[in-house]
């Protein structure tokens, strides 16, 4: 049987075709320098969620402290709903592993939110002092409703918003300021 040598031909993909299907593509390997929310060792983890120093700009800062809270509501539901069901059928010793666990992962979580609302109050040439209001806002929407204060709740949650709100769409001032270069953001 001789075989026939055909040459397949492949067809260039248009601009838009190319861009759609890296958009679809899975991110594969360490990150990029330029990505908003992946890191690529411990280094760039530390720089992007845990320094105190510098500026962050709107993007960066909403995108990681979405991620924050979604990832801190998801392991407080799951953590709290386990507490809760270890007392109830009488395992206390259960209950307060999970609190352990809820601790190793809230510490680092609070953390990173304090830093990035710092950084981005350093953006607008703000202390950082001040995201104590919006950030005890967010802390008193999850405590206040457990112990049944409603309105206060509401009233937390709404001063949250307007907060992060402003925190996310507020332009940061532009060239250097007292808490470094423009470039630095």
């Amino acid at each position: 049987m001789a075989q026939k040598n055909k040459k397949i031909q492949l067809k260039k993909r248009s601009r838009q075709s190319a861009r759609i299907h890296r958009g679809f593509a899975m991110p594969v390997g360490p990150g990029s320098e330029n990505s908003l929310v992946s890191f690529r060792d411990f280094a760039d983890l530390k720089a992007k969620y845990f320094r105190f120093t510098g500026r962050i700009q709107r993007r960066p800062f909403l995108a990681r402290t979405l991620i924050l809270m979604v990832a801190q509501f998801m392991f407080s539901l799951i953590l709290y709903s386990k507490i809760i069901e270890s007392i109830l059928i009488g395992h206390e010793d259960y209950a307060i592993i999970f609190g352990l666990i809820f601790l190793v992962l809230t510490v680092p979580t609070v953390w990173a939110h304090i830093s990035l609302g710092t950084r981005r109050f350093h953006d607008l040439n703000k202390p950082g002092a001040l995201f104590a209001v919006p950030y005890m806002a967010y802390l008193a929407s999850y405590i206040l409703p457990v112990l049944a204060l409603d309105t206060a709740a509401l009233a937390a949650q709404s001063i949250m918003a307007v907060c992060y709100l402003g925190l996310a769409t507020v332009k940061g001032t532009d060239g250097d300021n007292a808490y470094g270069p423009e470039r630095a953001r």
